[in-house]
């Protein structure tokens, strides 16, 4: 069974003024939860302990519950091989932590630049999608959050 939640007007309030300065662990949950997905879909998703995430913003009136959905098992994709080209591991690795920095940072603001971010399969497709990541970080949180950004992510190639 999973449990489908819904952000509430303060979760919306929250999400646009950051009003209660919720911990980044929290705030990324709360982001992520969209009316459609399960808590299921969402908990590889969010850092931490992800159950006691969606507990706390339940609690404190940020989300609120829509349904609870039987689900079938998804079948998990195989692990990759223990020998797999480290430079592949460093790669996706660059990749999820510039999508999480960038949600942490700017939230709903980066989410398509943040899923732009997670189509990417090279080097070469992902430099010119951090650019545009670092702008929207320049745009929202000012030029040394999005040097710090570019400065992490994209000076050297992984």
């Amino acid at each position: 069974m999973g449990t489908i939640y819904r952000k509430t007007d303060k979760g919306q309030i929250e999400i646009e003024t950051r009003a209660q300065r919720l911990a980044p662990r929290l705030r990324t949950a709360l982001i992520l939860i969209d009316g459609r997905h399960s808590d299921n879909e969402l908990r590889p998703l969010v850092p931490g302990d992800a159950t006691q995430s969606f507990h706390t913003l339940l609690q404190d009136g940020f989300i609120e519950v829509v349904r609870v959905v039987e689900e079938r098992a998804v079948p998990r994709p195989p692990a990759p091989p223990a020998s797999a080209d480290p430079r592949i591991r460093q790669f996706e690795q660059r990749r999820r932590e510039s999508v999480r920095v960038l949600i942490d940072q700017v939230g709903p603001l980066g989410e398509a630049v943040a899923m732009r971010l997670e189509k990417c399969s090279n080097w070469d497709e992902l430099l010119p999608t951090l650019e545009l990541a670092r702008q929207v970080l320049e745009y929202a949180r000012g030029s040394a959050a999005a040097q710090e950004y570019a400065k992490r992510f994209m000076e050297t190639a992984p």
